[in-house]
């Protein structure tokens, strides 16, 4: 498997997990709309950068086991890249798209459309008010989450 098909299967497993977990963090805080919106816009923006300072790491790996400071390196690297597509899928959502292409792989709605994922708040901006349920931001093909 190459370096981008891991890549791939990565994000297929932990885009949902870290998506599940970035809608339950803004509905507990309470954000508004616009508050997640900026939220989730900065987090997409510091996995770009990450991806661009460190993204060589995840692309030209030679499948050796790492430690220390290269392993940390690939490890925050990955993980950042995958909290910034969920955050960018949650966006897209919020901004009434199906979602986000990264690496050939889609995340977003892939079935239906998300039933209630928002609620109004008492002065009329919207609240992430749930976590996605399966099938809305899971891998395109797959079953959801």
């Amino acid at each position: 498997m190459n370096p981008v098909d891991e890549l791939r299967l990565f994000l297929d497993f932990a885009v949902p997990l870290c998506g599940a977990e970035i809608a339950h963090n803004l509905k507990r805080c309470g954000h508004s709309r616009e508050q997640a919106e900026n939220w989730l816009r900065g987090e997409a923006e510091r996995a770009g950068g990450s991806l661009g300072e460190s993204g060589d790491v995840l692309q030209f790996s030679d499948g050796r086991p790492r430690s220390g400071r290269a392993q940390d390196r690939v490890v925050r690297t990955a993980s950042e890249l995958a909290r910034g597509v969920a955050a960018a899928a949650l966006l897209a959502q919020l901004e009434g798209k199906r979602g986000v292409e990264a690496f050939g792989g889609f995340y977003g709605v892939t079935d239906r459309p998300a039933e209630a994922d928002s609620a109004r708040d008492g002065e009329g901006d919207v609240a992430v008010s749930a976590p996605p349920r399966p099938g809305v931001l899971g891998p395109a093909g797959g079953s959801g989450w």
